[in-house]
């Protein structure tokens, strides 16, 4: 019998160590500039935050949520009902690199819990160049003042939340950004209660040409492609932040408590793809 109960620690050990391998070769690769897992206590510093914003907890167990890890703690974060806000932290490149890319490929792990029952749309984690100026809550962009690919949700539908881009774009036409939802090969949209994997690549256009590129990956199948973007018509418009943000609304609130679980956060400059490969 002890021999047994050796043997099973060794395998439980040994499969906590793997689980722990495939964040750490992401960190790793030359191409990576950030990586966030919110293993830290002090996470928020990782994002240039001055304090933990109430709205956000890292968590290892959450049972009444039906929360299961995905590698150690997780970000949970939470819209108030009645409320939109959930978080909003940025990583802002020329601060950390002293340069702004002109592509840039964004990925994170998101689980939507229990209770997150959203009837209509709202943001999520994109990327963008508002530059302060343009591109967000309504400020409509003209070529030359700022731009942004945020995520978004729509209202969950059949047990799905779709998801997509937010795109204030030089091309749009009205107040608004316009709503593309990743739906290629069929895909419907999130579940709750499960971990996936989401990755974004924006590659600015050519300043005046319809030659941007966004595209969407869900579990490493590419869910959505756009090559005609037209993001800027002047080359001082760059990639200015990726923009770790949840938003529920326009103007509408919600109905309960919200809750969403995010980890493994990685910024590069080539395709992540998923932990586990």
């Amino acid at each position: 019998m002890p021999r047994v109960i050796r043997l099973l620690t060794f395998v439980t050990l040994l499969l906590a160590a793997l689980s722990t391998l495939a964040p750490k070769a992401v960190a790793q690769s030359p191409n990576v500039l950030f990586v966030c897992d919110f293993e830290s206590d002090t996470w928020w510093t990782e994002w240039s935050a001055q304090r933990r914003d109430p709205h956000t907890k890292t968590v290892e167990s959450d049972t009444t949520r039906k929360f299961e890890a995905h590698h150690g703690k997780a970000l949970r974060i939470r819209v108030d009902e009645g409320g939109h806000y959930g978080t909003s932290l940025e990583y802002h490149f020329k601060k950390r690199t002293g340069s702004e890319p002109e592509e840039i490929f964004f990925r994170y792990y998101v689980r939507f819990a229990n209770d997150w029952k959203p009837e209509r749309g709202g943001k999520l984690p994109g990327i963008g160049g508002t530059y302060g100026r343009a591109g967000w809550g309504g400020r409509p962009v003209n070529g030359r003042d700022g731009w942004s690919a945020r995520g978004l949700f729509n209202g969950q539908k059949d047990g799905h939340t779709p998801v997509g881009f937010y795109c204030y774009h030089a091309d749009m036409r009205g107040k608004y950004g316009d709503n593309w939802v990743w739906d290629r090969s069929g895909f419907k949209g999130l579940e709750n209660n499960r971990w996936y994997c989401i990755e974004q690549q924006a590659r600015l256009n050519t300043p005046g040409t319809n030659d941007g590129i966004l595209r969407g990956w869900v579990d490493d199948q590419l869910v959505f492609e756009k090559s005609d973007v037209r993001m800027r018509d002047v080359d001082s418009l760059k990639i200015e932040t990726v923009w770790l943000n949840l938003y529920y609304g326009g103007t509408w609130t919600a109905k309960s408590d919200y809750h969403v679980y995010i980890d493994d956060v990685a910024i590069s400059k080539s395709r992540i793809g998923m932990d586990d490969q």
